[in-house]
Parts: C-alpha cells; sequence; structure tokens
C-alpha cells in the first residue's frame, strides 16, 4: 500500500523551498501539507502562506490546537519562559518546553490519523504507512530525528538532494519567487540576537508587544499557581526586562534566528 505522504510545512525558508520543489516535480508529490497555527506568527508569515497556497496545486492544511499565548494564562504553561529565583537557585531556569508538542507535533499526528481513518484511540492496523516531509537542510543534519512512531518515517529531501539553507534561498531566487520570512511565534524564548534585533528594527509593533508580554509575565505564578512565590519570569534568556537589553550588533556568520528559523515542531523548519 503506498504511503500516505505528508509535508510539515513552517512557511520559513527551508519548507517553503520544500514546498515548491514538490510543485515543480522536484521532488516526490505528496498528499497534503499542514501548517499548524499558534496564532502568534508576524503577519508577513500569514501573507506568505496565503501566497504560498496560491502556488501550490496540493493542499495545504492550516490547523490550529488553540491559542498559545492564551493558553498558557488560563490552562497550562506551555512556554519556556526563563526564572529568575535567586532564592531557590543561583543560576535560575527555563519552564519546560511544551509549546512545540502540543502546538506542532501532536496536531500535525492527528491530522495524519484523521487521514488515515483512525478515530481516537485506534491502534493503526490500515497497513498504511506515513511519510512525513521535513524542511531540515544540509546545514542542520544533528536536528534529523527519527520518528518514535512504528509507522511515521521521517523524511529529509533536502539533505537527500545536499541542499542548504542558503541553497534554498538560491533556488527561491533562480525560480524568482519571494523570500519566505522568518516563521516562529514574536515572543518565542528560543529567539537569537539576530530575531530580537530584526523584530525591533524591522517589526517595531511586534517588539513592543514582547516588551509588553515580558512585564506582563514577571510575576506570573502560572494558572494554577506553581510556581515559586519569589520566582520571576523573563522572555529573554538575560533574564533581564526586554526593553533594557542592549543587543549585540548582528552577526553575519551566525545561524540566523537560532534552531527556530521555522517552528514546525522539532522544531519545524
Amino acid at each position: 500500500m503506498k504511503p500516505l505522504r505528508i509535508l510539515s510545512l513552517g512557511a520559513g525558508v527551508q519548507s517553503s523551498t520544500l514546498a515548491l520543489m514538490i510543485e515543480h516535480g522536484e521532488i516526490e508529490p505528496i498528499d497534503f501539507a499542514v501548517f499548524c497555527d499558534t496564532k502568534h506568527e508576524t503577519d508577513d508569515t500569514y501573507e506568505y502562506l496565503e501566497w504560498l497556497k496560491k502556488k501550490c496545486s496540493f493542499e495545504i492544511k492550516t490547523i490550529c490546537a488553540g491559542d498559545l499565548l492564551e493558553d498558557t494564562f488560563t490552562k497550562s504553561m506551555n512556554i519556556p519562559f526563563h526564572i529568575k529565583d535567586p532564592e531557590n537557585s543561583k543560576k535560575g531556569g527555563i519552564i519546560r518546553r511544551q509549546c512545540t508538542s502540543n502546538y506542532k507535533i501532536v496536531p500535525v499526528y492527528k491530522e495524519m490519523r484523521k487521514a488515515l481513518g483512525l478515530k481516537k484511540g485506534q491502534l493503526n492496523k490500515t497497513g498504511r504507512t506515513v511519510e512525513q516531509l521535513m524542511g531540515i537542510s544540509l546545514d542542520e543534519v544533528v536536528r534529523m530525528k527519527i520518528n518514535q512512531i512504528k509507522w511515521i518515517t521521517n523524511v529529509y529531501p533536502l539533505v537527500d538532494k545536499r541542499i542548504t539553507r542558503q541553497g534554498c534561498k538560491d533556488w527561491m531566487a533562480k525560480h524568482k519567487y519571494p523570500t519566505p520570512p522568518r516563521s516562529a511565534c514574536w515572543f518565542c524564548p528560543f529567539n537569537s540576537k539576530d530575531r530580537w534585533i530584526d523584530l525591533k528594527e524591522n517589526k517595531p509593533e511586534y517588539f513592543q508587544k514582547a516588551v509588553d508580554l515580558d512585564r506582563k509575565i514577571r510575576n506570573f505564578k502560572g494558572p494554577y499557581n506553581s510556581m515559586s512565590p519569589t520566582a520571576e519570569l523573563f522572555v529573554h534568556s538575560r533574564k533581564k526586562p526586554l526593553e533594557e537589553i542592549d543587543f549585540e550588533k548582528k552577526n553575519s556568520n551566525q545561524l540566523e534566528f537560532s534552531e527556530m528559523d521555522e517552528c514546525e515542531g522539532v522544531c519545524f523548519i
């Protein structure tokens, strides 16, 4: 039985290149692509996603497990904010990251099960497997993983073709396609230095929203008051108010946006 082929789409550079390569016939066709929406991408990502949907003949499904930010304040602490708590820890810490699993990986998995016609709790005895295409490029091979679900195989076409992130940009330019924006939540605690600088200089409205959020979480103890009473939360790893951080000059040799140029779930790219 032919495997179900699904593209995990983050709408950033690598996965968008992968989608368009599929459309050009350079990569084996897929059944559909999935974009997981946390409700907190920047507007240019959503605009690019709509453009991409018009360019691709295969279906691009947008699915959503909920509003990540709203759920963090009302249901559970999904976002890995940085913790400063001098009375209990000299080094501080970070909240366990659950956003990737709950808002990226699990929703895609549910969409796969739905496509296979599986009901909740039903084992996959259909005999059909799934190939999940991931937009990880050659310069990010350390991010490649074997799927822990035996009937799902992660596939990395860009690595197979030995295409780097810059190679993706070159392919886009060759075909006269616009370069995709960085794709991830504007408040992500794993934002790189360059990402914060980009938000501050080019998307000041989102940087201000991040500043406002940073202030809001400072003494937040979780929806169920589970945090230490002396703990303070921060968006940035320096554990300082975001508006007080003096971001260093851009480093052209730094891998842009660390490992989060797109957030797709491992994280998505």
